[in-house]
């Protein structure tokens, strides 16, 4: 899911002119973004975590449009957080023959859903059998209290490259501004609930794989590449609608099918 807490948004107006505008989002320490750190963490203790991740690894794959990580800044991305995972190598070139397998017939689809607290969540599926989880998708939004929605993504997303990474050592946020510029990004920021001094820079999805490379160049060590969905517009939800979407989105990633999530929650 992704976490912005305020960024830096470059326009190059002309050769010498340049506007910096900073707004603030107030997911990074949010509740919210607590809650999802912890998901994540008990995710990764799940037996489920290996096969979802092979999904995932088949996803970036088709959307990548190349099974060689060198060529896909998704694939190459997933592999490293499959491995962070500890997930096996051998496991993971797996996930990728299977892709290349005539006989599979995965395909990917999205659902929109309207949460408690009027929150939206876009759940990314890939799954071999689209009645199978529709039918689990309608049970979990019918006991938690939810519905289906439709044209969440067209108005209240961004699809956007995004890119997480470290910089040379004493690299000043005003630097990687114009390294953002240099490497056609449209925005660039510190994120602050990262462990270490990660950059996190936004471009179009059609020029990923190429800003990618050019921060490469310039000594960044890219620690995450990839397409996603950034909210428009957030929208704050109380204790009790927060605990609810909770237990919503615990039950959503729990399916093997499910491969993404994505919300508008501060």
């Amino acid at each position: 899911m992704f976490r912005v807490i305020k960024y830096a948004r470059v326009q190059r107006i002309s050769a010498d002119v340049r506007n910096l505008k900073e707004n603030r989002r107030n997911a990074g320490h949010s509740k919210w973004a607590n809650i999802k750190h912890t998901k994540a963490a008990k995710d990764a203790q799940k037996s489920t975590t290996f096969q979802k991740m092979s999904r995932l690894i088949r996803l970036a794959i088709q959307e990548g449009g190349s099974s060689d990580p060198n060529f896909n800044s998704q694939l190459s991305s997933t592999i490293a957080q499959a491995r962070k995972y500890n997930m096996p190598f051998a496991s993971i070139q797996k996930a990728i023959k299977e892709n290349k397998d005539t006989k599979s017939n995965a395909k990917s689809c999205y659902f929109e859903i309207r949460g408690p607290g009027g929150c939206t969540i876009v759940v990314y599926t890939l799954t071999e059998n689209l009645s199978r989880i529709r039918a689990a998708l309608n049970t979990i939004v019918r006991k938690h209290n939810s519905s289906y929605t439709e044209g969440a993504i067209q108005g209240l997303f961004d699809h956007k490259g995004v890119i997480e990474a470290k910089p040379p050592e004493n690299t000043t946020l005003e630097t990687a501004v114009d390294h953002a510029i240099e490497a056609g990004a449209e925005e660039v920021d510190k994120l602050e609930d990262a462990e270490d001094h990660v950059l996190q820079f936004v471009c179009t999805p059609l020029v990923l794989h190429q800003v990618r490379g050019k921060l490469e160049k310039l000594q960044y060590t890219i620690m995450k590449a990839d397409c996603e969905l950034i909210p428009k517009i957030q929208v704050t939800l109380s204790d009790a609608d927060l605990e609810a979407v909770r237990k919503l989105c615990d039950k959503l990633v729990d399916d093997p099918d499910v491969v993404r999530l994505y919300d508008n929650i501060a």
